[in-house]
């Protein structure tokens, strides 16, 4: 029942505030999509303000619930702030060799204080594997990011693992969040799919996020392979080209 209250939430305010949000940044997060159109960026701020109210029926059964939308918000805008800072450096590969050569990217920030952050988060919840926990939300963030590359991709994502965890999982506070935000992507999808916005880092930071928050209450073991997992998909990531796997796939 929670469950359901929590995407019916995520559905009704996304539906009232996040149109009237996009008109406010018209003009503002513009950005050249891949195909040299413009479109509005970051709309993963609009995202993360949306969930606080839609998530206000929370304080009932959790009282944590101000802790996450504080960690929430210090997401999006770390990812903001990469978003505005546009740098050369790409992928995870691009930030560590920068980062040997002697440069500090904001790609390399955002990942240690998504880390930090998600090791604060796990320390207040008084998590039993907080550095496991810490990682895998650190990975699973920027997991997320890679497939910001094309519309639909990171919010694609997000929903199918969102709806595996949820049968497979016990429901908690993460869950039910995570859920309150798949009602609100509801409303965003139809902007993606027509290419008139992009999550941006603001946007698929967050995603991953959740969805690493939304395995903390799995076993250390499947953790640590979701992390060799996440690893591994960046590196890929950062080697192949995505699309033109996918187009090849498609093509099969």
């Amino acid at each position: 029942m929670r469950e359901l209250v929590a995407v019916f939430s995520g559905i009704v305010f996304g539906w009232v505030l996040i149109p009237r949000f996009l008109q406010i940044d018209r003009g503002v997060f513009q950005v050249e999509n891949y195909r040299k159109a413009q479109v509005q960026n970051s709309t993963g701020v609009w995202l993360a303000l949306t969930s606080i109210l839609a998530t206000m029926f929370l304080v009932i059964w959790y009282s944590e619930v101000p802790v996450l939308w504080f960690y929430v918000l210090s997401i999006s805008f770390l990812g903001l702030l990469d978003d505005l800072l546009v740098e050369k450096a790409k992928g995870l590969m691009g930030h560590v060799k920068a980062l040997l050569q002697g440069k500090v990217t904001t790609g390399t920030l955002k990942l240690v204080f998504i880390l930090l952050l998600s090791l604060g988060l796990a320390l207040v919840f008084k998590r039993s594997h907080v550095y496991l926990d810490a990682v895998l939300t650190a990975i699973f963030a920027n997991t997320v990011n890679t497939l910001d590359t094309r519309p639909k991709r990171a919010i694609t994502f997000y929903l199918t693992i969102l709806v595996i965890t949820t049968l497979f999982g016990n429901t908690d506070l993460f869950r039910l969040y995570g859920l309150a935000v798949a009602g609100m992507l509801f409303v965003l999808y139809p902007y993606e799919a027509h290419e008139k916005t992009m999550l941006g880092d603001a946007g698929s930071n967050l995603l991953g996020a959740l969805l690493g928050l939304s395995l903390w209450q799995f076993a250390p073991i499947l953790k640590l392979v979701l992390i060799a997992i996440g690893v591994l998909w960046q590196i890929f990531a950062d080697t192949y080209s995505l699309t033109k796997l996918l187009d090849r796939l498609k093509q099969k």
